[in-house]
């Protein structure tokens, strides 16, 4: 079976919440993750992104892939990936953008509900 975008936006939307619960679990009983979990965390969700991004272009066949276009997006996928959202869904882009944001800082606001609910 191969893998599509879907599917790997799929599991990194899983991820991410299952990464922002047990942030939150942690916080709960006063605990943090910490500074290593994070990083790993934070390079794995980059890995999934740029490949989903990777996937999404090859799905679409108007979009131009140059030689090497997945090493292009590892190295520019900051300033790549909101061009590509709004090219790609127009003003649709902008609430893809917010919602990777969000997916990145599920365990930060996941603490914060935790934090207001006590």
């Amino acid at each position: 079976m191969a893998l599509n975008s879907k599917v790997l936006l799929l599991i990194l939307a899983l991820l991410s919440l299952a990464v922002g619960a047990y942030e939150a679990a942690l916080f709960s009983v006063g605990r943090f993750a910490g500074l290593p979990f994070q990083a790993t965390w934070s390079l794995v969700f980059l890995v999934l992104l740029v490949l989903w991004l990777d996937l999404d272009c090859r799905e679409r066949k108007n979009i131009y892939r140059p030689y090497e276009f997945g090493f292009l997006l590892f190295l520019f996928w900051l300033p790549y990936l909101p061009y590509y959202l709004l090219r790609t869904r127009k003003v649709w882009g902008l609430l893809w953008l917010l919602g990777f944001a969000l997916l990145f800082y599920c365990g930060y606001w996941l603490q914060w509900i935790v934090h207001l609910a006590r």
